[in-house]
């Protein structure tokens, strides 16, 4: 069958995330009867216009959202080896004015005067869908010019440092040691005793306690 060669038209210019997040869906939960916003609960509703773009774009989709057989091939690649190859298969019969010139080796102007020759639109739109296509064919397994690539490459993410715990006061907890007891003068056995000969002996425990303490501030 012979590739259908685009001269025009806008290729897909939302994140290439969120169109294999849109694949990896369907991978879970299977290709339905129809591709409509319904469907597309996850995305909000100027992703979910830019994916419905790009299905078309891709001939995943007919018009009226019907999925096509490539979809169906497309979603059953996912998550196995078969995955870049059935993804280049797509890109090279959509992206095929990109595929005439040698990517490898393309410089910078040459791939922007291919791809806007191929795919006119304003500047802005231009960069997300060259973004988009560099995204697809780098997981397709494509080489692609380091000349191209420079300044597009997408910035490794940096973890987060977690922000480090403040510094106590101290850096050691000190242990208070217990002063140490004062004696204690054995109480009389209180078995038979009246109540107020149990009083004076308490009376008599407390002036003996006191006694017994070392007074602050005299040698």
């Amino acid at each position: 069958m012979l590739e259908r060669t685009r001269s025009s038209g806008t290729p897909p210019y939302t994140s290439y995330r969120t169109f294999k997040t849109f694949i990896e869906d369907l991978h879970e939960h299977g290709v339905p009867s129809r591709i409509d916003r319904s469907v597309l609960t996850r995305f909000s509703g100027v992703v979910g216009t830019q994916l419905m773009h790009a299905l078309r774009f891709l001939d995943l989709i007919e018009d009226d959202g019907r999925p096509t057989e490539r979809l169906k091939g497309l979603v059953n690649a996912y998550a196995t080896g078969h995955w870049p190859e059935t993804l280049l298969e797509r890109l090279r019969q959509e992206y095929a004015p990109m595929f005439a010139i040698d990517l490898a080796t393309a410089t910078p102007s040459h791939f922007n005067e291919a791809f806007r020759r191929a795919f006119p639109a304003a500047d802005a739109v231009v960069q997300k869908c060259v973004t988009f296509f560099l995204y697809a064919v780098n997981d397709a397994g494509v080489k692609i010019s380091g000349r191209v690539l420079k300044g597009r490459k997408p910035r490794s993410s940096t973890p987060r440092r977690t922000p480090a715990k403040p510094a106590f006061a101290h850096s050691t907890i000190r242990e208070v040691e217990a002063a140490p007891s004062l004696p204690q003068a054995p109480l009389p056995p209180i078995e038979g005793r009246k109540p107020s000969e149990m009083l004076l002996a308490h009376l008599d425990q407390v002036r003996w306690t006191t006694r017994s303490k070392p007074r602050s501030g005299r040698c």
